[in-house]
């Protein structure tokens, strides 16, 4: 049976980072703009990391994001790279269209001490190819 990936994967509204925070876009014809399918489960994953998790709490989704707040300020070294790692994973793998993570790699860009840039292939339930995921990581607060 064929599973339909925009189906499965959903459709939200369109994101983009601005500064330090995400705001809405528009369409060329000036209405919201959607993610979906493909796109959709990108950007959901990636608000999944960026989130802390229990801040979602209030309106019912206490486990919904990530731990990865609570190494902003630590240094940029092997110890905390795995943490960024283990913490991502644990965030990744809690949503239900994941099936696993099946790499992720913590990488020091050049010129960037403060920032470290994950990369992680995500298995996604009832698909065969992995879906390769770019988050950079501040640990210096904004």
């Amino acid at each position: 049976m064929a599973v339909d990936r925009g189906r499965l994967f959903g459709t939200d509204l369109r994101l983009h980072q601005v500064g330090g925070s995400l705001d809405l876009t528009r369409d060329d014809a000036g209405d919201l703009d959607l993610a979906a399918a493909a796109d959709n489960i990108s950007q959901a994953l990636t608000l999944r990391l960026l989130v802390r998790r229990g801040e979602l709490a209030p309106l019912g989704w206490p486990d919904y994001g990530s731990r990865l707040h609570e190494l902003i300020g630590e240094p940029n070294v092997i110890r905390t790279r795995a943490l960024l790692m283990t913490f991502a994973r644990a965030a990744i793998e809690q949503d239900a269209r994941v099936d696993k993570v099946r790499d992720i790699r913590a990488l020091v860009l050049a010129g960037e001490r403060d920032v470290v840039r994950l990369e992680l292939d995500i298995l996604l339930i009832t698909q065969p190819n992995p879906l390769n995921l770019v988050v950079d990581v501040p640990l210096e607060p904004a």
